[in-house]
């Protein structure tokens, strides 16, 4: 039930762990942005595929609620996050550690979580934004409430899943979640997609130019909910539990950490067309490789892609 594709030849540079639900199309993409790290930079990452329907187990929640207390999914449920807890443990013995200026100590590495929803409360069929989760709410980004921004003045050492990157020299939480250096930015940039019906498909929530996802899913122009406020998915059990390496018993965030980030993919890229969704998918995840490279070379200054 659960497909772990890794690489074990010490020529290669596994760069990261990804995660697969049953989400329409994730599979392929993730799939595909594997093999762009490999063409474009000679780095096989980490591929963690869970291959059970969600209705089966969503390995994204904790056991009890994930696998509904039957013992395969509850048994495919384990094997899946330990899968990605070996993924890490192999990262870090490839590439090291650093500790950042709070001496806490984290992995050289990134794990990315893909997921993809169907936004049918929003516009057009399903919103055009990628919503990147950082463990951090609506509410945590709101640049309306008091001393919400930057983030790092309301946000504890031990809140958002950046709490290594964080403090790493010359970052903060703010500038990583949806400054100029965020993955949502650092895609924003690439874009428009060349096959795409949108020119604004895979734009960045948050990012630079999309800084605060309360206001934008508040706004009329973006959200066609009748209650005025559409939902945005903020990061789920998969990035809580994975930023720290002993995983399952590790309630304090005490031991060494692994940056992680979910990725919650539209239906404009999942789909596109009949005609244009392999190609779609191509140079979807050709660009997001190339973000996700320079993204953990800026933060570890150093080759880890």
């Amino acid at each position: 039930y659960i497909d772990d594709r890794t690489e074990n030849d010490p020529t290669y540079c596994p760069s990261g762990g990804c995660r697969i639900l049953a989400d329409s199309y994730t599979k392929p993409i993730a799939k595909t942005l594997a093999n762009k790290f490999i063409q474009n930079y000679c780095k096989v990452p980490y591929l963690i595929i869970n291959e059970l329907h969600r209705s089966k187990m969503d390995a994204n929640r904790e056991i009890g609620e994930a696998a509904f207390g039957n013992a395969i999914a509850e048994s495919a449920w384990t094997k899946f996050h330990e899968y990605i807890n070996e993924a890490q443990s192999s990262i870090q013995t490839e590439f090291g550690t650093v500790t950042n200026t709070a001496s806490i100590e984290g992995v050289r590495g990134l794990v990315f979580d893909v997921h993809g929803y169907a936004g049918t409360d929003w516009h057009n069929d399903g919103s055009d934004f990628i919503q990147w989760g950082y463990r951090l709410s609506k509410d945590s980004l709101d640049q309306s409430a008091e001393n919400n921004c930057p983030i790092d003045i309301t946000s504890s050492s031990t809140r958002g899943s950046f709490t290594h990157a964080r403090q790493m020299p010359g970052e903060s939480l703010e500038c990583l979640v949806r400054g100029p250096k965020s993955l949502g930015q650092r895609f924003n940039e690439q874009l428009p997609l060349s096959l795409d019906s949108s020119e604004t498909c895979g734009r960045g929530l948050p990012s630079l130019d999309y800084q605060d996802p309360k206001a934008v899913a508040s706004d009329p122009t973006y959200c066609a909910d009748n209650d005025g406020v559409c939902s945005y998915y903020s990061g789920g059990y998969d990035v809580k539990v994975h930023e720290r390496m002993d995983w399952d018993n590790d309630p304090t965030f005490s031991g060494i950490h692994m940056n992680t980030v979910q990725a919650e993919l539209p239906r404009c890229i999942r789909f596109a067309t009949d005609e244009t969704r392999n190609a779609v998918h191509e140079e979807f995840a050709d660009k997001l490789s190339i973000a996700l490279c320079s993204f953990t070379t800026d933060l570890f200054e150093s080759d880890t892609c």
